[in-house]
């Protein structure tokens, strides 16, 4: 069972949840006002005939249109982040050719993870250690560029001295590409891995998709709905997407639901007859019941302050978590903004060189068993993401931080 930050086996040992189960359950665990949210509407109307709006499905569309920056207001729900990203770029391939572009397909991003569908596989990543080979052909027109992680700089280099190279990069790949073939750019805002980009990094890239025509697809699934200290992490930029896409957070998990929403000038070439229309639609998009969960978690994340306490919550975790600096096997903490942090253990010397792949499996193998001893469950890999639910207080980060600060001083022991 779970309750609040905690979770329970069934021989009644608790643990702390570092990791919000998979990064998204923002309001914790066991809020019954969810489940019966999701009841009420079950026992009432749980399916939409014929695909009808419904209370629900109008009123968290609009409070989605009410929290999203700028204009961002027309959505189109799914069942998850990934087949909303699926969403996202259909939705980009038609507004190019409704513009004038047909030939305009081809998608520009950074290497991060955005789903296992086709569309999301091959927009992300190629990581050495989790390729998509077993799964030709991709989509063709995938172009990647560098993701803006600073203290791995996939060009040796150094902020700001660079000059921020990645994002003149994606230029450079834009007009190498021809920029009329070009149809969006599409990454996170900040990665998962608490890599957070240079605080000019993303006006930039909106710069350079004003400027040939290209729509701006942010990726919120992990971040949206107060992870970064802000209801959406873009707001850390001041800046608005084309089309932004949402899951994880939207109900915390309780019900999956994913939703791209889209700013009003791109939604606007979508109205006419059949020919505009966008032909996108599956069974269970928009579903009576996860939209009801969805408003009861959005209701609960605004009432209890939670993106608020995720910025200040977030601010003390990564404080703490430098107490850990003082292990030598500890190479980088990564966060700073919100509750989102990262530990990555690297091999002792003043290079701190990185752990084998096959190192990195014993590390895991390790911290498995360790954490889950001490009473802390999450994800068992390195780097260890430490991105717990919003609820979080300052007596379970002091708890949690004295656990990570045992295991990681036994398990230096045998690395």
């Amino acid at each position: 069972g779970g309750k609040g930050c905690y979770l329970t086996d069934p021989n009644g040992k608790k643990y702390l949840d570092y990791w919000a189960c998979i990064m998204f359950n923002n309001v914790g665990w066991g809020r019954k006002e969810i489940a019966d949210a999701a009841y009420a509407q079950m026992v009432n109307l749980h399916f939409a005939p014929t695909h009808e709006p419904t209370v629900p499905k109008v009123k968290v569309a609009k409070k989605l249109a009410d929290i999203t920056p700028g204009s961002l207001s027309k959505v189109c729900f799914g069942l998850g982040g990934t087949d909303s990203i699926e969403t996202a770029l259909k939705i980009a391939w038609k507004y190019q050719r409704l513009s004038g572009f047909p030939n305009r397909y081809k998608v520009i991003g950074g290497y991060t993870y955005h789903g296992s569908t086709f569309g999301a596989m091959s927009t992300g990543w190629r990581a050495p250690t989790f390729t998509w080979e077993d799964y030709p052909p991709l989509l063709p027109g995938m172009i990647h560029v560098a993701t803006p992680y600073c203290s791995k700089c996939d060009f040796g280099l150094v902020y700001p001295e660079c000059d921020l190279l990645c994002a003149r990069q994606v230029e450079w790949a834009i007009q190498q590409e021809v920029p009329e073939t070009i149809a969006a750019f599409l990454d996170v805002p900040i990665p998962s891995s608490a890599h957070i980009p240079p605080p000019e990094y993303w006006p930039r890239i909106r710069s350079i998709c004003d400027k040939y025509g290209i729509l701006l697809i942010m990726d919120e699934v992990q971040s949206g709905f107060g992870r970064f200290g802000k209801m959406f992490a873009c707001e850390q930029y001041n800046i608005v997407p084309d089309i932004m896409v949402l899951g994880k957070g939207i109900t915390s998990g309780y019900v999956p639901m994913g939703a791209a929403i889209v700013r009003e000038e791109i939604a606007k070439k979508f109205e006419g007859g059949p020919k505009e229309a966008l032909k996108h639609s599956y069974t269970f998009e928009g579903s009576p019941v996860a939209c009801a969960a969805a408003l009861a978690n959005i209701e609960i994340i605004e009432r209890e302050n939670l993106v608020e306490n995720s910025k200040v919550m977030g601010k003390y975790l990564f404080e703490q978590l430098q107490l850990l600096n003082r292990h030598d096997v500890v190479g980088e903490i990564r966060g700073g903004l919100g509750l989102n942090c990262e530990v990555e253990l690297n091999k002792r010397g003043e290079t701190k060189q990185p752990f084998t792949p096959e190192e990195n499996n014993r590390i895991g193998s390790l911290l498995k068993q360790r954490l889950m001893e001490s009473g802390l469950f999450g994800s068992f890999a390195n780097p260890i993401p430490i991105v717990p639910s919003l609820i979080i207080t300052k007596g379970e980060i002091d708890e949690m931080v004295g656990k990570f600060d045992k295991v990681i001083g036994e398990i230096a022991k045998q690395l």
